[in-house]
């Protein structure tokens, strides 16, 4: 039933993500999508396990605590940086579905086995949806034809398949995959009231997963709200829907991820009450603004204006830091030291500087997508013209977080997609398959790569991760005896991953008096080293040789880094062999 009011909702079929009744679109969908996690596992199966990221690893650490009987609430890492442990910032919304997995496929195969199928599956699963919300999106901008090119080219994206590839348990692709649902909603709200709640839930469900979705939550929200602020009635009711389903769904989600204990911590990097006020204020303000008696724009600016600002306001009160710098709270020496060194971190310009060859390549990558947004905006149907505004609006801020932090990156190339398969249909009514083969994500990545080859600049070294010390290096850590670990940061997710030791440092914000540690040792002296060991009580000390290891090596070489590397071992560290193969080293701190 619609709101008093208001244009029914029911005017039109339901049409949440695919619209219409052309089910072979669905079926093509399903059908690249069940090739891609064919191919994709069959290729990683056997090295899924090597293929861990700093975060994978972590996470994984995470959900073995879990299951063995940690509490839901209870984040913390006690074998990082003891005594007294590092609290995660991250969700069990994502440890909970691939402890299912791990624990269900450990009930019928070996622990090795049932490990690798659930890093196999899991990646696979989230998936399914974004090719649907891509679908959905790129049928909204682009009419009958769009909707499967635009899966077939979100697989063919080289930096989004990695986000899906085997091994990567992490949250940023389920984050990803809820940006698209949350958008593929917003252009559908109008004339569905499932669509409208759905966009909802899929906006709570990414804050309580990660802070760093926040922008791409607050962009799709605030194009719904302009978009009514514009039109008036035609999506009165799917804006207020929104609005209310956004506050529930953060409310609930807040309680089940945030422990009671907690809720009065004024926290910024996770779902805290800051965020809360200002989803119930957002939320309920918009819902409540669509029910204002004035008419006109005018008038429903005036109400959204108030709501703005009393979001702000009320953000502000609460939690004044969550309105600055998200590392502001982080020491100079470990922002120095480690934090500008953080891809992901970093500003576009200064990755540009350091690694050319990925930063064309991305660079390209998200113009592809940018490009076709702005022709369509220009040239685009007029009655798709809300859809592609919403669409391009959101795409633009993601473009603008990715100059500020890398991290943005993954968001601006997913959006971009379904606009790059909108450009590539209208275009080849006239050019035909010349479209698709040269407006392809693949070949945009591979002229790019090509370009930064002849114009001299090499793809970065291999950094941290399993590839440069193997699972099979820390395994080897579980011959000794229980004890902490004066390590360099990137290794110590796979520390608390693959052994029974604890770590002292950890590539995480939260972790900084383990990366004060490490830092110290390894931009000091032999004594400040030794000092450091013996002050926190560690018994051993254990360094990959990653390329970040080897720059820190290269820039303090009298460090602990430096002479570890240098092979001129301190006296007081005695070498543990790990196997003739193994590229870890570790030794054992003489008391």
């Amino acid at each position: 039933m619609a709101m008093a009011g208001a244009a029914p909702l029911a005017n039109e079929r339901p049409r949440v993500l695919l619209q219409g009744d052309d089910r072979s679109e669905m079926r093509l969908v399903l059908f690249i999508w069940l090739v891609m996690a064919l191919a994709a596992g069959a290729a990683g199966y056997g090295r899924v396990v090597e293929a861990l990221s700093t975060d994978d690893a972590m996470r994984l650490a995470e959900v073995r605590d879990f299951l063995g009987g940690q509490g839901w609430y209870d984040l913390t890492q006690r074998r990082l940086n003891p005594p007294d442990g590092v609290f995660m910032h991250w969700s069990r919304l994502i440890d909970l579905p691939i402890a299912v997995l791990l624990s269900g496929f450990g009930r019928l195969f070996a622990e090795e086995t049932a490990l690798r199928l659930t890093l196999t599956l899991w990646p696979a699963i989230p998936l399914l949806p974004a090719l649907v919300a891509v679908a959905s999106i790129s049928r909204a901008l682009g009419g009958r034809g769009a909707a499967v090119l635009g899966a077939l080219l979100f697989v063919l994206s080289p930096g989004i398949a990695l986000l899906y590839a085997p091994g990567m348990i992490d949250h940023h692709g389920a984050q990803l995959t809820l940006a698209l649902v949350m958008l593929a909603c917003a252009l559908n709200l109008d004339r569905s009231r499932a669509a409208a709640i759905g966009g909802g839930l899929a906006g709570a469900a990414m804050l309580a997963i990660g802070m760093e979705t926040l922008p791409a939550v607050a962009a799709v929200a605030t194009a719904i709200a302009l978009r009514w602020g514009c039109t008036g009635d035609d999506v009165r009711d799917g804006a207020a829907v929104f609005g209310l389903a956004f506050f529930g769904a953060t409310c609930a989600a807040f309680l089940v991820d945030v422990a009671p204990s907690r809720w009065l911590l004024p926290v910024c990097d996770a779902l805290g009450p800051a965020h809360l006020a200002a989803a119930a204020v957002g939320g309920l303000g918009l819902a409540l603004a669509t029910r204002s008696p004035g008419e006109g724009a005018p008038a429903r600016f005036a109400a959204l204006g108030i709501v703005g600002v009393v979001v702000i306001v009320t953000v502000a009160l609460i939690a004044p830091d969550c309105l600055g710098d998200p590392y502001a709270a982080v020491p100079a020496l470990v922002r120095a030291e480690w934090l500008d060194h953080v891809a992901e971190a970093r500003t576009a310009v200064a990755f540009a500087a350091t690694e050319p060859a990925p930063a064309l390549a991305l660079g390209l990558s998200i113009l592809a997508g940018l490009a076709p947004a702005v022709w369509l905006c220009l040239r685009g149907e007029p009655a798709r013209r809300w859809r592609i505004w919403t669409g391009a609006a959101v795409l633009g801020v993601s473009c603008l977080v990715a100059l500020w932090q890398v991290r943005g990156v993954t968001f601006s190339l997913g959006i971009g997609i379904p606009f790059l398969a909108a450009a590539v249909v209208a275009i080849a009514r006239t050019r035909g398959g010349l479209a698709l083969l040269a407006l392809n994500p693949t070949t945009i990545a591979v002229v790019a790569l090509g370009a930064a080859e002849a114009a001299g600049w090499s793809a970065p070294a291999t950094g941290a991760g399993a590839a440069a010390c193997p699972p099979a290096d820390y395994r080897a850590l579980r011959r000794l005896t229980p004890g902490l670990a004066l390590n360099d940061i990137d290794s110590g997710s796979y520390i608390l991953a693959f052994s029974q030791l604890s770590a002292l440092a950890a590539p995480y914000h939260r972790n900084v008096g383990g990366l004060e540690a490490w830092i110290e040792a390894a931009t000091g002296t032999d004594e400040t080293a030794r000092a450091v060991a013996l002050s926190r009580r560690a018994r051993y000390v254990v360094v990959c040789p990653t390329a970040g290891v080897r720059a820190e090596a290269t820039a303090h070489p009298l460090g602990l880094s430096g002479l570890l590397l240098a092979g001129a071992t301190p006296v007081w560290l005695s070498p543990i062999d790990l196997g003739p193969e193994a590229k870890l080293r570790a030794y054992r701190v003489a008391p």
